[in-house]
């Protein structure tokens, strides 16, 4: 089947058609030159017996005899240059066949970012010059490279200065909000109102700036993960404990099914960030007095995780929508940003995972998260 798929090449047909034709002329030629001893012999063998015609035994035997010699030369002849054409179509189907192979392997390691490559062993072939250019793609994706990293890291310095810069003042601003506040017995009626409303706004502000600062390091790559093995029965009452006050609030419980004796491979501080945003969406959805169910199954591929609600659901309009920036579905409270599930899957995607969601309105909602080995 590979010389078949290798006589699509150029090359491969130029030189079969070649070696065709050169079979046809050097069998002609023997032919003809076989044709010519023929006729000579003929002759010579008629005037030894002193014969007009080749009837007599004697000179048939004689002609026959000589000219079996001269068949089995020929074909000897023809055989070994049929072989010999064999032989050089092999060695170079055997040698297009490596260039081949080295081009996919340039592009292998072109695909996992090894700009590495050198140009060893050039010939004036159509594959070699294809390399040549290839290579030259590849120097110029290295500086590319080299400068989106450069360009990651700029960007990163900058969001970390303008965090700092907005963190700053907004502390500032907190700190005080929160000292009038100890203090609101000194102050009237619609004063103290106001101030807490400036101050949960404040809060807001001070949510929103450090998920957008994440976000903006994740879409950069600018974090480095601590990749280690985490209990899972850990991880998930970890996070129960983070949002029992949330959870409180709607009287609304976890049921958490997880395997005490199993470990994900993962960054632990960024995946609780990640599965504390989809629970809160949960929340946010679900019924007052109802349970969130987690469950957590691993097999030889993946971990998955299964985050299960029972409420409001998502509408199929929402549906494909719900994991992009700064994107509020139906019925989405107005102190959402539409961040939350945006970065938890930027979290999950960075940790060699991949997140989807099944929904139906009015019965509920199941994130599925599927952790493959890093």
């Amino acid at each position: 089947m590979q010389i078949f798929k290798s006589l699509n090449n150029k090359n491969i047909k130029k030189y079969l058609i070649v070696s065709i034709i050169t079979v046809i002329v050097a069998c002609t030629i023997l032919f003809g030159v076989a044709t010519s001893i023929y006729n000579y012999n003929k002759t010579h063998i008629m005037e030894k017996f002193k014969v007009e015609t080749l009837t007599e035994g004697l000179a048939i035997a004689e002609l026959n005899s000589q000219m079996y010699t001269y068949i089995f030369i020929i074909i000897g002849a023809i055989i070994v240059i049929f072989v010999i054409i064999i032989i050089c179509f092999l060695v170079i189907l055997n040698k297009n066949e490596k260039e081949i192979k080295n081009m996919r392997t340039y592009v292998k390691e072109i695909a996992d970012r090894n700009y590495s490559l050198d140009l060893k062993e050039i010939s004036e072939s159509e594959i070699s010059n294809l390399k040549e250019e290839i290579y030259k793609i590849v120097l110029e994706l290295k500086e590319k490279n080299e400068n989106l990293e450069n360009d990651r890291e700029t960007l990163s310095n900058y969001l970390a200065d303008i965090s700092h810069q907005l963190r700053t003042p907004l502390m500032a601003i907190t700190a005080m909000t929160d000292a009038i506040i100890e203090n609101e017995s000194n102050l009237d009626m619609y004063t103290s109102k106001f101030i807490y409303r400036i101050s949960n706004q404040l809060n807001q502000i001070n949510w929103l700036v450090d998920n957008l600062l994440k976000m903006a390091q994740l879409d950069t790559k600018s974090i480095k993960l601590n990749i280690e093995n985490t209990n899972t029965k850990d991880l998930f009452y970890t996070i129960e404990d983070n949002m029992k006050v949330f959870l409180e609030e709607k009287n609304i419980k976890l049921d958490i099914n997880v395997d005490s004796n199993r470990n994900l491979t993962i960054d632990k501080k960024w995946m609780i960030e990640a599965l504390e945003n989809i629970i809160k969406n949960c929340i946010e959805y679900s019924n007052e007095n109802s349970s969130i169910k987690i469950l957590c199954v691993q097999n030889p591929l993946f971990a998955e995780i299964r985050i299960e609600d029972r409420g409001k659901g998502i509408s199929k309009d929402d549906l494909p929508h719900i994991f992009n920036k700064f994107y509020k579905g139906k019925g989405a409270s107005s102190k959402s940003f539409g961040i939350g599930l945006s970065l938890a899957k930027s979290i999950v995607e960075s940790q060699n995972g991949e997140i989807t969601v099944e929904s139906t309105e009015n019965i509920g909602t199941t994130f599925i998260i599927k952790l493959y080995d890093n």
